[in-house]
C-alpha cells in the first residue's frame, strides 16, 4: 500500500478536496523522510494525531502563506478530518486516538474540529470571520442519496423515519431553489399543486422535479391519511403535527447533514442552492424576493474555484458580439 494509492482514490471519490489534500501531503513529505509505502506508511498514519495536523494547517498558513481567510482554513480541517474519516473505513490502519476525535461532536473540548478552530479563530494572520461555504458537488450528491433513501421503504410508522423523510424533503427544496429555513417552514399544503407539479414561494410558481413532486405527495398522503395535519397546514411538521420551530434543529437537518458530511449548517444547503440559480443566470433582485436570503447570503454563494462556473463564463463570452473579432 502508498500513501499516493490513498490519496488518489479519496480524491477521485471527492474531487473538489483535490487542493486541500495535495496541500496536506507537501507537509507530510517536508516532514516525513521515509517511504510513503508498505510498513513505513502504516507507522506514519497510525501516529499522526490533531497535533500533527493543525500543525500542517499553521504551515499552510504561517509558512507559506496559501490560506488567507479564516473561511478556507476551516475547509482545509474539515477536508483533512474526511480524509482520516475515509482511511477509517477503507483501509485495515488503526489511530483510534485520531478517529475519535475526528468523530466527536464539534462542541465537545477535546474534538477534532474544537482544536483546529480554536487556532483558526485566533490567528490574526487569517482574515474575515468564518463564513458558510455552499455545499461542494461532492457533499451535495451523498445529501441526495440520503434524501432518497428516506423513501425507499415509506415505512414512516414511528417518529423518526417520518422525521428523516420529511427533513429529506426540506433540504432537497433548499438544495434546488435556494430557500431559506425561514421561509421553508412557512409553506402550507396549500401551496403545492400535486395536478401540475407545482408549488409557490413567495408568489413564484416552481416546478417541481418528477421525483420530489411523486415524494411531496407521498408525505402528503400519508399526513392526511394519518390525520396529522396541524392547524395552519404546515408542510414541514413533526410525526403529532408539530410545526417547526425557528431554530433549525428542530427539523433534524443539521443532525443528519453533520452524520453524512461534518456540516450541520443548513446554510450550506441554502448557498448551494443559491449558487445554481445564479449560474443559471437569475438576477439577485429575484433571488432575494424568491428565497428569503439576505445580499450578504446571496454574494457569498458562488465557491471562487467553481470550475462549473468557469465553464457557464466562458460560454456566455463566446455569445459576446464580435468576439470572433477580438
Amino acid at each position: 500500500m502508498e500513501y499516493k494509492d490513498i490519496t488518489d482514490k479519496f480524491i477521485k471519490e471527492y474531487s473538489d478536496y483535490k487542493s486541500d489534500v495535495i496541500n496536506f501531503s507537501e507537509y507530510i513529505e517536508v516532514n516525513w523522510k521515509n517511504s510513503l509505502s508498505g510498513d513505513q506508511l502504516r507507522i506514519l498514519l497510525q501516529g499522526i494525531d490533531v497535533d500533527f495536523i493543525l500543525k500542517s494547517l499553521i504551515y499552510n498558513v504561517e509558512t507559506v502563506k496559501r490560506y488567507k481567510s479564516k473561511t478556507k482554513a476551516k475547509r482545509y480541517a474539515t477536508v483533512i478530518g474526511q480524509f482520516f474519516n475515509y482511511i477509517r473505513k477503507t483501509t485495515d490502519i488503526v489511530n483510534p486516538d485520531l478517529y475519535d476525535a475526528i468523530s466527536y461532536n464539534r462542541s465537545r473540548e477535546n474534538s477534532y474540529m474544537q482544536q483546529m478552530m480554536a487556532y483558526i479563530d485566533k490567528c490574526e494572520m487569517l482574515a474575515g470571520i468564518v463564513e458558510q461555504e455552499p455545499l461542494t458537488s461532492t457533499e451535495a450528491e451523498k445529501i441526495l442519496v440520503w434524501a432518497n433513501e428516506q423513501f425507499i421503504a415509506q415505512e414512516w410508522e414511528d417518529a423518526t423515519s417520518f422525521r428523516k423523510a420529511v427533513a429529506a424533503t426540506g433540504i432537497k427544496m433548499m438544495m434546488l431553489y435556494g430557500i431559506t429555513y425561514r421561509e421553508l417552514r412557512k409553506m402550507k399544503w396549500d401551496d403545492y399543486d400535486e395536478v401540475y407539479d407545482c408549488i409557490t414561494v413567495n408568489g413564484f410558481e416552481l416546478r417541481l422535479p418528477l421525483k420530489l413532486s411523486i415524494q411531496l405527495r407521498n408525505i402528503k398522503d400519508f399526513v392526511f391519511n394519518k390525520k396529522i395535519v396541524n392547524k395552519e397546514n404546515l408542510i414541514f411538521a413533526g410525526f403529532r403535527g408539530e410545526a417547526w420551530n425557528d431554530i433549525t434543529s428542530s427539523s433534524g437537518i443539521p443532525d443528519y447533514m453533520g452524520a453524512l458530511i461534518g456540516i450541520t449548517s443548513v446554510t450550506s444547503a441554502v448557498k448551494y442552492g443559491i449558487s445554481q440559480l445564479l449560474k443559471a443566470g437569475l438576477s439577485d433582485s429575484i433571488i432575494k424576493k424568491m428565497t428569503g436570503a439576505s445580499e450578504t447570503v446571496i454574494q457569498g454563494c458562488l465557491l471562487q474555484e467553481d470550475n462549473e462556473l468557469k465553464q457557464i463564463i466562458n460560454t456566455k463570452v463566446l455569445m459576446a458580439d464580435w468576439y470572433y473579432e477580438f
